[in-house]
């Protein structure tokens, strides 16, 4: 079988328990590259947050391509944008009065990468590690105080695992028929337009690409995942993915701390 195409998540997949890609997850995926693979990183991640890897690999120019924003934004390695689907302002002040309501802690982000949320006492540390990683700066404003036409691409209540836990259930049973929800990682229950997720962007980008999905293989370790593994022509979870990943998984590769996405390519993709 040749794959034409590689769908890649980065925390906790690609990206190793420092933040790092080891140096033969980077070897092997130069490898790919230099065969004429497309290898797309595909985050809930916002461009500046993933710039910085594509070029380490050498994914660059306007015939690589990144999906961000948890497949809000489809674009090329020189951010020109393919597709960008956002949330109304009248989603995001709704969202500020639900969160003020339960006493949660959030962020939003927008199409610059910038970070929003509201005044507190203390910020959690989900959102400022957000902030930093995005390297566009913490906003902290009310939504009266944007304009009205303000837009987000995501909504993300932030809180430790047993605070997301217990508000789970009503985040789900207040946004499930309109919106996708979804843990992304630890710290961060996000919200995104109701046909954003990373398997539909996949399947949009290779559509305009030419690349039937089975041509193509996509890896990853969490709920937000799922979509990808399962449209894609081989789905490959993590050894240390969620459970349900593992289930609609075609193969189950080694952890992110072992060279697992390298080993995976290396297995089913290189010639």
């Amino acid at each position: 079988m040749t794959y034409k195409l590689i769908a890649i998540d980065l925390d906790d997949t690609l990206l190793n328990t420092q933040k790092t890609i080891s140096q033969q997850n980077e070897n092997i995926i130069k490898q790919a590259l230099k065969q004429n693979i497309k290898i797309v990183l595909c985050s809930g991640r916002t461009h500046n947050a993933v710039k910085n890897y594509a070029q380490r690999l050498g994914i660059t120019g306007d015939d690589q391509y990144l999906i961000t924003n948890g497949g809000a934004i489809i674009e090329t390695a020189n951010q020109k944008i393919l597709h960008e689907q956002a949330l109304s302002n009248q989603f995001y002040r709704n969202f500020v009065d639900f969160v003020h309501e339960n006493h949660l802690h959030y962020n939003v982000v927008d199409d610059k990468s910038n970070t929003y949320t509201s005044s507190e006492t203390w910020f959690d540390k989900y959102t400022i590690a957000q902030a930093f990683e995005n390297d566009s700066g913490l906003f902290i404003r009310e939504s009266d105080q944007l304009p009205n036409d303000f837009k987000i691409l995501k909504a993300i209540i932030n809180g430790n695992k047993d605070e997301l836990d217990q508000i789970s259930d009503l985040v789900h049973q207040t946004y499930d028929e309109n919106y996708f929800v979804v843990r992304t990682g630890e710290g961060f229950l996000e919200v995104f337009p109701k046909n954003v997720n990373k398997g539909a962007a996949l399947k949009q980008l290779t559509s305009q690409l030419g690349i039937a999905l089975s041509d193509t293989i996509a890896i990853g370790d969490r709920d937000n995942d799922i979509p990808m593994l399962k449209i894609a022509g081989k789905g490959i979870a993590m050894e240390n993915g969620q459970p349900g990943v593992k289930k609609v998984a075609d193969y189950i590769t080694q952890d992110n701390n072992h060279d697992g996405v390298g080993l995976a390519i290396q297995k089913f993709a290189l010639k």
